[in-house]
């Protein structure tokens, strides 16, 4: 059997980037649950494959006398007969730096498999100890291995998904490979209104060539439709295919929610569904309070490396008499630099925060995942097309989103209402997820004299009308 996967914690002093962090324990009914864990299950010939996840929250860990925490993670699979068919264990630090956020928690996964076409159930228990105080908490959860003749898998829901390229092939901090896709371990993902976007990954076994037709559909917890996706049409393989695609669920009150994705064989649908969580602003209010420093200058210590991080992605919102003076400073002068850069925009002077510096970093950690990109070299995402007009405007109002377009490259098209009306076509001309800008009528950015050859006539058409 495959041994466990593991996630760890990837910590800088980007105030950022700890939002995620904030996000995997926050909402829904785990909140307050010391350890979670959830299951799903994909076909490997005669074999089930089990992707497992737990959840430990952060406020079960006691700190030790240096400030860090630790704890031992156990995990066993029984048959229904109690025979141990998998048992395995590791231990894991959590940085002082991450501990104290409110809410906080990190996500281990595990992975074993299991042989399909049997009757019976299995018991996968996870228990959790905390290394300072020898406290143990466990979760359990039964699953049923998959009938050799399923059609389909269980269905993955995440906050953030990536595909990888030829020359990129490593599993980053937290993330679950699938084939080349990377998708960020989650027992239930928490969308907020800025970071409003669900993702999916779907397994299809259909046995023979098919067309399969996919709706998704999100449900309210009291079972009411509240939106739902157009069909989308998949030519598969008989020996199996995936489909892993983006929901925009912008404007979702808070609450809980199912989301439920049909697939439409020529003989008959198979349903899969999981559940996520919607917060409001009071979540987008706590990140930012986590992600303000809590040090009234949270300047003065910075390294030249964090330093220089920090000013990066300055560089879209930066004034012209602010431009290159930044490159020749001392440590001392760049740290001002920082310092005045950030007062100067700070809408509530005289208070410890500064919300201008917390959203612009917010979305700089945002940006800098969702957007990143491969291909020749790695971009982060923050310097993508894509990642710069994100940290410009924010999260767009409206998202046109066209991955499979019949003789078109894949394309999106973003729109804004604020501060004006705005509208950028980005175009995947590498098939390989690496958005160029082509089109804009945004004065201070440029796209392509030819953006419309590029597009095909229909896809202009598409463009225009929305």
């Amino acid at each position: 059997m495959r041994g466990p996967t593991r996630a760890t914690l990837d910590v800088t002093l980007l105030q950022g980037l700890v939002a995620a962090a904030v996000l995997a324990g926050l909402g829904g009914p785990q909140a307050g649950t010391p350890v979670e864990v959830t299951v799903k299950r994909f076909a490997r010939g005669d074999q089930t494959l089990v992707d497992g996840f737990c959840r430990v929250a952060f406020d079960f860990l006691t700190p030790t006398t240096g400030g860090n925490a630790a704890y031992r993670l156990q995990v066993s699979v029984q048959d229904s007969a109690g025979l141990l068919l998998h048992e395995s264990g590791w231990s894991q630090t959590v940085p002082s730096s991450v501990l104290e956020i409110p809410g906080g928690s990190t996500v281990e996964h595990f992975a074993f498999a299991v042989p399909s076409g049997q009757s019976g159930q299995y018991t996968v228990a996870v228990s959790v100890a905390d290394s300072a105080s020898g406290r143990v908490e466990g979760a359990s959860v039964e699953l049923e291995a998959l009938e050799r003749e399923s059609r389909v898998s269980d269905l993955l829901l995440t906050g953030d998904m990536r595909r990888a390229t030829e020359v990129e092939a490593a599993v980053g901090p937290g993330e679950v490979q699938k084939g080349r896709i990377f998708l960020s371990a989650s027992t239930r993902p928490v969308l907020t209104p800025r970071q409003s976007e669900l993702y999916y990954y779907l397994e299809l076994y259909p046995g023979v060539d098919a067309s399969v037709s996919l709706a998704a559909r999100v449900f309210s917890a009291d079972g009411s439709v509240v939106t739902s996706a157009a069909p989308q049409e998949l030519a598969v393989r008989g020996t199996g295919g995936v489909t892993a695609r983006s929901l925009s669920l912008a404007g979702l009150p808070e609450g809980e929610y199912r989301l439920e994705v049909v697939a439409q064989f020529p003989d008959g649908d198979v349903v899969r569904g999981a559940p996520f969580t919607m917060t409001g602003f009071d979540t987008e209010a706590r990140i930012a309070q986590v992600t303000t420093a809590r040090s009234s200058d949270p300047f003065a210590t910075l390294t030249e490396q964090q330093a220089d991080s920090l000013y990066g992605p300055l560089a879209y919102i930066m004034e012209a008499d602010e431009r290159g003076i930044y490159d020749d400073l001392s440590l001392t002068a760049k740290r001002n630099y920082l310092r005045q850069f950030w007062e100067k925009r700070d809408p509530t002077p005289g208070t410890p925060a500064n919300e201008a510096r917390s959203t612009y970093y917010g979305l700089f950690a945002e940006a800098t995942h969702r957007f990143r990109e491969s291909g020749a070299g790695d971009i982060p995402g923050w310097r993508t097309d894509r990642g710069r007009i994100f940290l410009k405007y924010g999260q767009p109002e409206d998202v046109l989103r066209r991955p499979e377009a019949a003789l078109t490259p894949p394309y999106e098209v973003w729109k804004f209402t604020r501060p004006r009306m705005l509208k950028f076509v980005f175009l995947d001309e590498t098939g390989l997820g690496n958005y160029a800008l082509i089109y804009t009528d945004d004065r201070f950015e440029q796209g392509r004299a030819d953006w419309e050859r590029l597009l095909g006539a229909e896809a202009v058409q598409d463009v225009l009308l929305f």
